[in-house]
């Protein structure tokens, strides 16, 4: 394929990290007197519990079609149910409140591509750093600039919004928040959303909330 025929803000994106990793990972070998602790790729390291495995067999003779865009009605409203009981919060409409998605990966990514106006003001996206990689090239493939906030000890792992320019928040159009963080595992407070609700009030950007990791309890491992 001829380069330049493509997109040119291909060329800002970063090597993706688990390749990056599987690079630096060649050639080693584990010393054989310990067990590793394999902390790249977030996926179940546990047999798929036997309910829906069952499930999955039971009803193979009906997996011959495509799945609708939006999913079956029945699941989006198990996933409004859940939402409803898990958070304490009144009743979403699953026709139009809930869409599935094949993992957190697409959803970040198309949220950028939906809520960013490239024409418009140079827009920024405001991250954490340290960051997963969609963060960015989502940013990137919308016309958009990063704009990384550091999360150290020194601020408790926090994204630290008092310091943001207004010239940059007058140009954010989407904020990441990712909640508990990775890899410190630093949660939100009650106080830090309001304030991030307030700048949101008032700059006029859209709040993308990754929380993939809501359901990790450490007083469960």
């Amino acid at each position: 394929m001829n380069p330049n025929t493509l997109n040119p803000s291909l060329n800002l994106l970063q090597p993706y990290p688990f390749q990056r990793l599987r690079d630096l990972f060649a050639g080693v070998t584990p010393n054989p007197t310990l067990t590793p602790i394999n902390l790249s790729i977030g996926e179940p390291k546990h047999a798929t519990p036997k309910l829906i495995s069952d499930a999955l067999v039971n009803n193979l003779a009906g997996l011959a079609n495509y799945p609708t865009t939006i999913g079956s009605l029945a699941l989006r409203s198990a996933i409004s149910n859940w939402i409803t009981r898990r958070y304490n919060l009144p009743a979403l409409n699953p026709e139009t409140s809930i869409l599935p998605v094949t993992g957190s990966r697409e959803a970040l990514f198309a949220f950028a591509q939906v809520v960013i106006d490239r024409t418009k003001n140079k827009p920024i996206v405001i991250s954490p750093n340290p960051f997963y990689q969609i963060y960015e090239g989502a940013a990137f493939l919308a016309g958009a600039e990063p704009y990384f906030l550091n999360t150290t000890p020194e601020n408790g792992h926090a994204m630290d919004f008092s310091g943001v320019p207004a010239d940059v928040l007058n140009r954010t159009q989407l904020v990441y928040i990712c909640s508990p963080g990775n890899p410190s595992g630093k949660v939100m407070s009650l106080a830090q959303w309001k304030n991030l609700f307030e700048l949101s009030d008032q700059y006029g950007f859209v709040i993308a909330a990754d929380e993939c990791y809501a359901e990790i309890y450490f007083d469960e491992a």
